[in-house]
């Protein structure tokens, strides 16, 4: 009996890790995210200049914004910034990117590519992910 219980206790510890180490990771919002949501955390960047939209341009990315395209992940300094394209519904991609700092790509040598200056994710969105690197500073200085 207590094997099976032995069992049971460690199945539920198995799944509570895997389920809080999604819920700790962050992906790019969805393009539904991107119209309806609060984007609080996010900023939204020119893709061609790296200066932050006008209120105006960033009302017309965020209604235009219909299909996920790419997570990109930029080193800045000691750490890095998460980068998230869309298109719109005719498939052009938006000259704008959403950007959150302080975060390094998860599982980097699996769906991850080197682009000149950058990595870009070869996965679906939710495979794309990142974690925070303010959390595990925290956690290291803990110990």
């Amino acid at each position: 009996m207590r094997i099976l219980e032995f069992m049971r206790l460690y199945l539920l510890a198995s799944l509570f890790c895997l389920f809080s180490m999604n819920v700790l990771s962050e992906t790019c919002p969805t393009a539904f995210d991107v119209k309806h949501k609060d984007l609080k955390d996010w900023k939204i960047y020119d893709s061609d200049n790296g200066i932050l939209l006008s209120k105006a341009r960033e009302k017309t990315f965020k209604q235009n914004a219909d299909v996920f395209v790419l997570a990109e992940w930029r080193r800045h300094g000691k750490d890095g910034a998460i980068h998230c394209y869309y298109r719109n519904k005719t498939g052009s991609v938006l000259e704008a990117y959403l950007a959150k700092d302080h975060f390094v790509p998860r599982n980097l040598a699996q769906v991850w590519y080197q682009v000149t200056g950058a990595m870009h994710c070869a996965a679906g969105m939710n495979r794309c992910q990142f974690n925070s690197i303010s959390n595990k500073t925290k956690r290291l200085a803990k110990r």
